[in-house]
């Protein structure tokens, strides 16, 4: 197999549903937890991407809801569950709708693992999510195709 050819499978793995592990910063909206942190390693599922292929709209998946913020975000959190994903090493997790982000496709294709894919009905479901979330503009759902 050919560097052209890793790329290219590495590409396609980027589409709705897809599930990376990466490191984020406090400039990607992440808290680093820790005294001395400075990132965080988050997996997040790929939610949209945009027409041209340059951005993607992520949704992080957190292993518990923050309890500072639960009444404004519980709603817009979306239960996954280790018996159908081997990639939670037998742990619940959270998918966080309540605020969709954009990550560049390059920054995924060089620094994220990938990880595995949701299964259509969590998809569905975090869609609705997403779309009913009051800080989520509707023409960053649009650029994704989230919404119409």
């Amino acid at each position: 197999m050919q560097l052209g050819d890793i790329e290219a499978l590495r590409k396609v793995q980027v589409c709705m549903g897809s599930v990376f592990k990466m490191v984020f910063y406090p400039r990607d909206g992440v808290k680093p937890k820790g005294h001395h942190a400075n990132s965080r390693t988050k997996y997040f599922v790929v939610v949209g991407v945009d027409a041209e292929g340059n951005y993607v709209g992520v949704s992080l998946i957190n292993s518990e809801v923050n309890v500072h913020f639960a009444r404004q975000i519980a709603p817009f959190q979306w239960c996954i569950y280790p018996e159908k994903y081997v990639f939670l090493d037998g742990k619940f997790r959270y998918v966080d709708c309540y605020n969709i982000r954009d990550i560049e496709t390059t920054r995924i294709l060089q620094e994220a693992e990938y990880i595995g894919y949701l299964e259509e009905a969590d998809l569905q479901k975090i869609r609705e999510l997403l779309l009913k979330s009051p800080v989520n503009d509707l023409c960053k759902l649009k650029q994704y195709g989230l919404a119409k």
